[in-house]
């Protein structure tokens, strides 16, 4: 998926798929995003969203990520945030969201 407002590229690597996401995570690009993450997280994939490149990421952003992060838990699968900008990091840690998420400084399995 690719607009002016977000990108979200899908990296199989076998035992996960890295999700590179980039641009804004909000009301109006919330819906696109899960159209393209849904299908790996409802079959089972672990997914790592690579979030290095996410400008902004709104309420409807981050309920997006619970939505994700449940789709991949009820279907055996696992969700890890990667590489978050300071202001979201930051956002998840005030909002409780750490306590949920798997957050971390660098993609796994990367070099």
């Amino acid at each position: 998926m690719g607009d002016e407002l977000l990108s979200v590229e899908l990296l199989d690597r076998g035992p996960d798929v890295v999700v590179s996401v980039s641009g804004e995570l909000d009301f109006g690009t919330t819906a696109g995003f899960l159209e393209v993450v849904q299908p790996p997280a409802e079959a089972g994939r672990s997914l790592v969203l690579d979030l290095a490149d996410l400008a902004f990421c709104d309420s409807s952003g981050l309920g997006a990520l619970v939505r994700l992060h449940k789709l991949t838990q009820d279907a055996g699968g696992s969700l890890i945030l990667a590489r978050p900008r300071p202001q979201l990091a930051s956002t998840i840690k005030v909002t409780m969201l750490h306590r949920l998420f798997l957050v971390h400084d660098e993609v796994p399995g990367l070099s």
